[in-house]
């Protein structure tokens, strides 16, 4: 069933957010601007200053967009060449801004002008500077690469309860995927902007995400591949695509799958982090069949990526991405094909007119960030390129999208806690004196016997520090051991998201760990 979505809010955020950056440069004529946008949440824009930024600023910032609405700064909307663009930026001192124009492989781009100051434009803005209500909720700081950016966030709406409902929900700095990652040591930038390395801790949650698709995989019948793709001219996606179509031809393998290291076709902004970087790992799956068994393959790929959102308990939209690319007859049948796919299950879905490097059209599910961006995640596509006749057909298909990105969302979504049955270290035990290392030994035995994934700590310092650093870690359980707990045979737990201890036997805390990975888990049986 088709459906529209709207986003009200959207248009009016977009229009808050140049007029931030307006204000912004108006009172802080050294302050680069970097990138910004209005989603259907909230506003925001990335600054360099050249000086340290003070919270009090907000206020400062607030007062200046009010009074440029009550002035009526007029509103103009210009469409011009991205290098005309980035020349007028440049003469304009906004070097950032200029840079990000440059990479944009666009014939024309939107240019918003609020008074003397003119901003790129990924979307059109309000013609008018009419923002009923609206709250800057913070400011704080992005160290990437040896670049301090300074973002703000802010909100409007309509009608003023529902802005005062959004400054209570947790703040977008507390859920950036880009402080969970520093705090839990999972990757780490390198000097090169956009390319990230997975550090020993975060290496051990992708193999974990990589054991987890191929035993999904398995399950279909899918044949692993590893194509030179960083060989490749290139190194991007597509190149995947046509690696697996060589193996079709010489192998007559219908069903081949891998996740190879690739590049971004687009030059990634820093500030995007594992959002959009420059090279991730992406996974693709490639189905040839019969034209009679297309749409059987259809559906059935289709349950399996909506099975992925469901169990990784993603906020989440399905859209129907309607290409320009090819011929009107191939697009126009590759619409249909999606189309009776997801009619045939029910499912309820929205339609975008979106380009995608090489294909028709593709059902994607889009999962939102901690700014309400929405990003493209498991995905069923219909390729652009023609199969040979007498071939059949071919449908392209990801599970993550890309690992990065996945792990980004998770991490967004969930304030850096992940999935239990995914994170790499389940259980941490902290022995409070070297008195209790045999018990803390007995009880580690135990729960990997289980297959729980646990490590212990009996290093020196105050127990409450160690907690703290698990909890900051963002280890799901943490069992404190002692005198105490060894006498009476008993585990003290400490949950994530619980404030307090609780007394379990150690067989209570298997049943509840296996309980509640198997609620977990349990959309991937149904």
């Amino acid at each position: 069933m088709e459906i529209s979505i709207h986003y009200p809010l959207k248009p009016l955020n977009q229009t808050a957010a140049a007029l931030m950056a307006a204000a912004v440069i108006e009172l802080f004529p050294g302050a680069l601007i970097v990138d910004g946008q209005g989603t259907p949440d909230r506003f925001f824009y990335d600054f360099v200053f050249p000086f340290e930024f003070q919270s009090d600023f907000l206020t400062m910032i607030e007062e200046r967009m009010r009074l440029m609405i009550r002035e009526k700064r007029e509103v103009r909307h210009l469409e011009m060449m991205p290098a005309n663009a980035a020349s007028m930026m440049m003469h304009r001192g906004q070097t950032l801004a200029a840079q990000l124009l440059e990479d944009i492989n666009r014939a024309v781009v939107d240019i918003c002008q609020i008074g003397d100051l003119a901003l790129y434009s990924r979307e059109p803005h309000l013609t008018q500077l009419q923002i009923p209500f609206f709250k800057l909720l913070e400011g704080y700081s992005l160290d990437l690469s040896g670049q301090k950016i300074t973002r703000i966030v802010g909100a409007a709406t309509l009608e003023k309860h529902v802005l005062k409902e959004i400054a209570k929900q947790p703040k977008p700095s507390s859920r950036s995927h880009l402080k969970q990652i520093s705090e839990s040591c999972l990757l780490m930038p390198l000097s090169e902007a956009g390319v990230w390395m997975w550090c020993p801790r975060g290496e051990a949650l992708r193999q974990g995400m990589i054991a987890f698709w191929r035993e999904e995989h398995l399950k279909e019948n899918f044949s692993f591949v590893s194509s030179p793709v960083s060989l490749i001219e290139g190194g991007h996606e597509e190149n995947l695509t046509e690696a697996h179509k060589e193996c079709f031809f010489w192998q007559v393998t219908p069903r081949l799958a891998e996740i190879s290291l690739v590049s971004s076709s687009e030059i990634p902004s820093l500030a995007l982090g594992l959002l959009s970087s420059k090279a991730y790992f992406a996974d693709r799956a490639h189905l040839f069949c019969p034209d009679e068994k297309l749409l059987e393959e259809c559906i059935s790929s289709l349950r399996f990526i909506l099975k992925i959102p469901k169990i990784f308990q993603f906020e989440y939209e399905i859209v129907l991405c309607v290409s320009r690319l090819g011929t009107q007859k191939a697009r126009a049948k590759a619409v249909a094909l999606l189309r009776q796919a997801l009619e045939s299950l029910d499912i309820s879905y929205s339609v975008e007119k979106e380009d995608r490097i090489g294909v028709l059209a593709s059902i994607e599910i889009h999962i939102p960030d901690a700014l309400g961006r929405r990003w493209t995640g498991p995905s069923l596509s219909v390729p652009e390129a023609a199969m040979p006749l007498g071939k059949g057909s071919m449908l392209i298909r990801s599970t993550f999208s890309s690992l990065e990105r996945m792990l980004a969302l998770l991490l967004e979504q969930k304030e850096g806690w992940l999935p239990l049955w995914l994170v790499p270290e389940q259980v941490r035990i902290l022995v409070a004196t070297s008195k209790t290392d045999s018990y803390a030994r007995q009880v580690c035995k135990v729960l990997r016997s289980e297959g729980i994934r646990v490590t212990v700590e009996s290093g020196k310092g105050p127990l409450k520090g160690r907690l703290y650093e698990a909890m900051t870690e963002k280890v799901p359980y943490v069992i404190l051991l002692g005198e105490r707990e060894e006498m009476a045979a008993v585990l003290t737990v400490r949950a994530y998201g619980e404030s307090k201890e609780q007394t379990l036997s150690l067989d209570e805390f298997c049943m509840r760990l296996k309980s509640e990975m198997r609620s977990e888990t349990s959309e991937l049986t149904n």
